[in-house]
C-alpha cells in the first residue's frame, strides 16, 4: 500500500474472483444500517462446543501486529509505546507500505516527497519502550538508484546490508525480522502500477521487472543481509492466495508469481509476506463494501493459508515456510466510514485468528495512524455515523473540507473501534498460549478458544449479526470450568468499548446483535466422565458405507450424544456426532479397510474413554468407473471442500456431470472449477470447457465453500454421469 500524501492512502488493488463470486451472498444478508435502531425482538437459540483437547496452533509472540509509517508525525507522541503495550501489539512493521520502496534510510528521505517525519532511530526507540519486535522493510524498488549515488556507489542489495549493520551490529536493535520490498507486483508487471520499481523500463506489462527478476536480485539482497547478521530471517514478497494477481501471468512472467518466486528461491525464504484487504471500495468494483461481506470474508482465510502452504511445499521446498500477513484491514483503498466503526472492531479479531489458527506467524493491522479521508464508501447502508474513514486504529487529528465546511478526526491518538477490537484481541490470546477447537450452531455466531499454559480457558464469541440477539449454550470437551459466573470482557456500541463484569455462566452467555463477548474460564474440579460406549458393530457394509451401533453409555450429568472416529495409528477423525447409539459413516472408497471407535459426551462436554475398534473392508464398486476424493478445512460454522474426481474405467470421460447429497444442513455458497448448484441437500456439479475430458486413469479437482450448522458429515452416494462412485 502506498500513501500519495500523508493523510490520504490509494493503493491500487484488483478485485479477486473469490470476492467477486461472494458478493451476491452479501447484498442478501440484513445491512448494517438496521442495527442502529433498536435491538432484536427476541434472542435466538445457539451451541457452542469447545474442544480444549484439539490443539489447532501455537499463539507466538509476533502473532499480533501493526504497521508503522515514516510519514507518520504522530509515531513519537508520548501515548503511543502504552497504547501499543496495551492492545498487546508484539511487532511493528517500518517504514511502511509503498513507502518502503522510495525511502532513503540514511538520509530520511523520499525520493518523491522529500524529508520524513519519523527517522529509524526514533521508530527503533519506539520499539523499545512499546516491547514490541522490529520488522523492516527494505528499499528493492529504489534501492540501486539510491545506492549509486552514495560516495563509494553501492547496489542495493549493500545499501540494504548497511541498514543491517547500522541496526544491529551498530546500535543493537536486535531487529530479527527484515523483507525485501512491498507489492513488488504492483511494478507494471500485470498492468497495475503503483509500486516504485526503478528495474522496469516504461511502458506496459514491462518484461524486465518481473517475478523471475525479483528472485534473481532477492539472492543478491539475502545473500548480502545475512553475511551482515545471520540471525535474521529475511521474508520475501508473495500473493495471497486467490487474490490479485495470484494465477495472473504476462509477457515479464510467463508463469504466476507465487510459482516463479518460489522456485527461484527455494531453500532461501526466510518468511512468506503476503498482503490481505477483502473488500475494494466502490470506484474499483461497484457497489463497494458492505458490513456482512467484510464479516463474512474471514471465512476465506483456510483455504489462503492452505493454499499457500501447498504452494510453498510444491515450489519452494517447504510447506513449514512461516508466513506473516504484513498488511490486512478491512479495504484495499479509499478507505470509508467501515474503516472507523464497530464492523471494523468485529472483523478485526476474526481476521488475526483465522489467519493465526493456521499457524501463520504474524497478522500486522494496517496501520497505526493514518489520516482522514473524506472520499471513501459513507453509505448510510453501512453501520455507523462517520462521513469519513481512516486506516489508523488511532486518529491522528487531521482535518478535511467537506461542502466547505471543515471536518475533523478525533484528538490525535483518540483510539478508534479497531484499536479496541485489537486490544479485545490481546486480552483472549496471549502469546504461549494453545489456540483449540471450537464450532457454533449459527453461521453468524463466531467462537473462538484458547488454553492457557496454567490450565485455564478463554471463550471468544462474536456476533456477526447487526439484529439476533444469541443466547449461546456452551459445552466443553478436556475442560471442566469452575462453577460460579465467569469473568466476561464486552466489546458493544458504535466505540466499540470495552467493559468487564462477571456475568452469566460458564454454560451459558448472552451476546447482542453486533458485539463480542470473552469469557475467561479457570478450572473446576474433576468430572465424572461417561461411562464408556461398547464396541460398535457394523451392518449393511458397501463399496462407500457402512451402518455402526453401539452398547449405550450412561452419564450422572445426562448424555449429549456421540462421537465416531476414524482411526489411523495415532490420528483421530470424527466422521459422525450422532445423538443416539448408531451412525452411518458415508464417502468411504471401495476396497478399503477403515478402522472405527466411539466416544461418548456428556451435556458438560466430558468425554468418556474410547471404545473398543472395529475394522471394516468395503466391497469393491460395482457400479461406473469413478472415484471421488473428498476432503475439508473445517472451521466450525463452514468449510471448503476439494472433490478429486478420478476416470477409474477403460475409456474416456467426455463431459461430467457429479451428484451427490449431505445428510445435514450443509449450504453451498461458491464453488470453482465446476458450475455448481444445489436444490434441497443434492449437490450438482457440471464440468467446464477446459475439465470436461478424463482419459482413463486421469483426475481432476474441483470444490467449494459451505455454511452448516451442528454436525458436519461428509456427502455420500457419489455419481459422475448416473454412475456410483467409490
Amino acid at each position: 500500500m502506498r500513501p500519495p500524501s500523508r493523510t490520504l492512502r490509494l493503493p491500487v488493488f484488483l478485485a479477486t474472483a473469490a470476492l467477486l463470486a461472494a458478493g451476491p451472498l452479501w447484498s442478501s444478508a440484513p445491512t448494517a444500517g438496521a442495527a442502529t435502531s433498536g435491538a432484536a425482538t427476541s434472542a435466538t437459540t445457539a451451541t457452542v462446543s469447545v474442544n480444549a483437547a484439539q490443539s489447532l496452533a501455537t499463539v507466538p509472540t509476533t502473532a499480533i501486529g501493526t504497521n508503522a509509517s515514516v510519514y507518520d508525525s504522530k509515531l513519537t507522541d508520548a501515548a503511543v509505546p502504552g497504547l501499543l503495550k496495551q492492545a498487546g501489539v508484539g511487532l511493528v512493521r517500518f517504514p511502511g507500505g509503498s513507502s518502503s520502496d522510495s525511502y532513503n534510510w540514511k538520509t530520511n528521505s523520499d525520493l518523491t516527497n522529500g524529508t520524513q517525519a519519523v527517522d529509524f532511530d526514533q521508530y527503533a526507540t519506539m520499539l523499545q519502550q512499546s516491547g514490541a519486535q522490529g520488522m523492516v522493510t527494505v528499499n528493492y524498488g529504489s534501492g540501486d538508484v539510491i545506492g549509486a549515488a552514495e560516495s563509494p556507489a553501492e547496489t542495493g542489495a549493500q545499501l540494504a546490508a548497511d541498514w543491517v549493520r547500522y541496526a544491529n551490529i551498530t546500535h543493537g536493535y536486535h531487529i530479527k525480522y527484515w523483507e525485501i520490498g512491498n507489492e513488488i507486483y504492483g511494478n507494471g508487471t500485470y498492468g497495475a502500477d503503483w509500486e516504485t520499481d526503478k528495474h522496469c523500463s516504461t511502458g506496459a506489462n514491462p518484461a524486465n521487472c518481473g517475478p523471475a527478476v525479483y528472485a534473481q536480485n532477492v539472492k543478491a539482497y539475502i545473500a548480502a543481509m545475512k553475511a551482515v547478521d545471520p540471525t535474521i530471517q529475511v521474508g520475501v514478497v508473495l500473493t495471497a492466495p486467490g487474490n490479485w494477481p495470484d494465477g495472473t501471468t504476462s509477457a515479464g512472467s510467463p508463469q504466476p508469481w507465487n510459482q516463479t518466486v518460489m522456485t527461484a528461491l527455494a531453500g532461501q525464504i526466510g518468511f512468506a509476506d503476503v498482503h490481505w484487504y477483502p473488500q475494494n471500495p466502490s470506484s474499483v468494483t461497484p457497489p463497494g463494501p458492505t458490513d456482512a461481506g467484510l464479516l463474512a470474508d474471514a471465512a476465506q482465510i483456510p483455504t489462503m493459508v492452505s493454499t499457500l502452504r501447498s504452494q510453498l511445499g510444491q515450489y519452494a521446498g517447504s510447506s513449514s515456510v512461516p508466513v506473516m500477513v504484513t498488511e490486512t484491514n478491512s479495504v484495499s483503498s479509499n478507505p470509508g466510514k467501515q474503516t472507523v466503526g464497530l464492523v471494523n472492531a468485529l472483523f478485526l479479531p476474526q481476521d488475526y485468528l483465522g489467519w493465526l489458527a493456521g499457524g501463520v506467524s504474524s497478522v500486522d493491522w494496517w496501520q497505526i495512524h493514518n489520516g482522514i479521508v473524506t472520499t471513501g464508501d459513507n453509505s448510510s447502508s453501512l453501520n455507523g455515523t462517520a462521513a469519513y474513514g481512516d486506516y489508523g486504529m488511532l486518529a491522528d487529528g487531521s482535518c478535511a473540507a467537506v461542502a466547505g465546511a471543515q471536518l475533523c478526526e478525533p484528538a490525535a491518538d483518540t483510539p478508534f473501534p479497531a484499536y479496541n477490537g485489537m486490544t479485545l484481541l490481546s486480552r483472549f490470546a496471549h502469546p504461549g498460549d494453545t489456540l483449540v477447537s471450537a464450532g457454533s450452531s449459527q453461521s453468524l455466531l463466531q467462537a473462538y478458544s484458547v488454553k492457557a499454559a496454567d490450565g485455564s480457558l478463554r471463550v471468544l464469541l462474536v456476533n456477526d449479526d447487526p439484529v439476533n440477539t444469541y443466547q449461546v449454550s456452551l459445552s466443553y470437551a478436556g475442560f471442566t470450568p469452575a462453577s460460579g459466573a465467569p469473568t466476561v470482557t464486552t466489546m458493544a456500541g458504535a466505540a466499540a468499548t470495552l467493559t468487564t463484569a462477571s456475568a452469566g455462566a460458564a454454560g451459558s452467555q448472552t451476546v447482542a446483535p453486533y458485539s463480542a463477548v470473552l469469557l475467561s474460564l479457570q478450572p473446576g474440579g474433576a468430572a465424572t466422565p461417561p461411562t464408556t460406549p461398547g464396541t460398535p458393530t457394523a451392518t449393511g457394509v458397501t463399496s462407500t458405507s457402512v451402518n455402526l451401533s453401539w452398547a449405550p453409555s450412561t452419564s450422572q450429568t445426562g448424555l449429549a450424544g456421540y462421537q465416531v472416529v476414524q482411526v489411523s495409528g495415532s490420528t483421530e477423525t470424527v466422521v459422525a456426532s450422532p445423538t443416539g447409539a448408531s451412525a452411518t459413516v458415508s464417502a468411504l472408497q471401495p476396497n478399503t479397510a477403515y478402522t472405527f471407535a466411539v466416544y461418548a459426551k456428556d451435556t458438560a462436554g466430558v468425554r468418556s474413554a474410547r471404545s473398543g475398534t472395529l475394522t471394516v473392508t468395503t466391497p469393491a464398486a460395482t457400479g461406473g468407473g469413478c472415484k471421488v476424493g473428498y476432503s475439508v478445512n473445517d472451521w466450525g460454522s463452514g468449510f471448503t471442500a476439494t472433490l478429486v474426481l478420478t476416470n477409474t474405467g477403460s475409456t474416456p470421460v467426455d463431459g461430467w456431470t457429479l451428484f451427490f447429497g449431505w445428510p445435514g444442513n450443509q449450504k453451498l455458497t461458491n464453488g470453482w472449477n465446476a458450475t455448481w448448484t444445489q436444490s434441497g441437500s443434492t449437490v450438482t456439479a457440471t464440468s467446464l470447457s477446459y475439465n470436461g475430458t478424463l482419459a482413463p486413469g486421469a483426475s481432476t479437482t474441483v470444490g467449494f465453500n459451505a455454511s452448516y450448522s451442528g454436525s458436519n458429515q461428509a456427502p455420500g452416494g457419489f455419481t459422475l454421469n448416473g454412475a456410483a462412485c467409490g
